[in-house]
């Protein structure tokens, strides 16, 4: 259970140590929260400061030492640290995905796989971690992760999460269509976004490459804009999905979460069953998840889904 109280401390010695090191030698609000986290992981200030600053980093250490926090906490923490280290540097709110939809893509994953199954799960396009840390959170299952980000101040943001819940090393700084030789269970991503150009359109680029660092029965869960569909090339990407991917479902997610064009969760998985068996086709709209009559409808519609599914292949 969360506790409100714990994310204030973890977000108060975070942010306070990053102003503090920001007054002292202008260190940008989003590496001091990085580094804040690389002294609260060593328990010492690792970074050179004047006496009194230094002084003053360690009292706010002290205030987290030896104190257990929920992984959700800690995460909630940074969130709120790295959404305020975007509006002083004037970056939007889209780089961050909504709770909402992490903790759902997590009860999805639930209904997805096995009870208690450890899972293998690879964001491609990590970004600050966000995500898959979410996801992580709210699952009831032993998980490894692995992300990918080319982009250095995200990949540090992404590092921090990771070791400040525990969840390992396995973040790698490279471009992601690079990346092989892995069998992960469960790809998760959400896609920004991104503008055709003569190369193609990215997204697809993605899905089409990391095809193979997924296993045979595997599952793609990805959050596309609602255009996605939509491109010159979509025709051939979709004949080319189509030859390794069941495509299993689409749910729209509530507009509100959203500037301009909407959102919908993407579900693939690897191909198991035979080309000419017929497929059940998940199609739900989530209106709200604030409203519990239409939200608590559309969850049924999906949950009828899951049992449908459960009972045709034999589980």
């Amino acid at each position: 259970m969360i506790n409100p109280k714990n994310v204030e401390i973890v977000y108060d010695v975070l942010n306070d140590s990053a102003m503090l090191m920001y007054e002292s030698n202008k260190t940008p609000y989003l590496k001091g929260i990085v580094s804040t986290c690389e002294n609260i992981m060593s328990q010492e200030v690792t970074q050179d400061f004047p006496d009194e600053i230094l002084l003053s980093l360690l009292e706010r250490l002290h205030k987290v030492k030896n104190v257990s926090f929920e992984k959700e906490e800690i995460r909630k923490a940074l969130q709120l640290c790295i959404l305020k280290g975007f509006k002083h540097a004037k970056i939007g709110n889209q780089e961050m995905t909504p709770d909402t939809i992490g903790i759902f893509t997590a009860y999805l994953v639930e209904r997805l796989f096995p009870a208690k199954k450890e899972l293998i799960i690879l964001d491609p396009l990590v970004g600050t971690g966000n995500y898959i840390t979410t996801i992580a959170n709210n699952i009831q299952r032993p998980v490894t992760l692995i992300g990918i980000e080319n982009h250095p101040n995200q990949y540090e943001i992404a590092r921090a999460m990771f070791d400040m819940m525990d969840y390992g090393e396995e973040l790698y700084f490279q471009d992601s269509l690079s990346f092989w030789n892995l069998e992960a269970d469960l790809i998760v991503c959400d896609f920004s976004m991104d503008e055709e150009t003569e190369d193609g359109f990215f997204p697809y680029e993605i899905i089409k490459h990391h095809q193979y660092n997924l296993k045979q029965n595997g599952y793609f869960l990805g959050v596309i804009y609602n255009d996605f569909f939509e491109k010159s090339t979509s025709k051939e990407f979709r004949e080319e999905l189509m030859s390794t991917f069941d495509i299993l479902g689409l749910i729209k997610l509530p507009d509100n979460l959203f500037k301009g064009l909407g959102k919908s969760l993407l579900l693939l998985q690897k191909r198991i069953l035979s080309e000419d068996e017929e497929k059940q086709f998940l199609l739900a709209d989530i209106p709200s998840f604030e409203e519990e009559v239409p939200f608590q409808n559309a969850l049924k519609k999906i949950n009828q889904w899951f049992e449908n599914r459960r009972k045709k292949l034999g589980d």
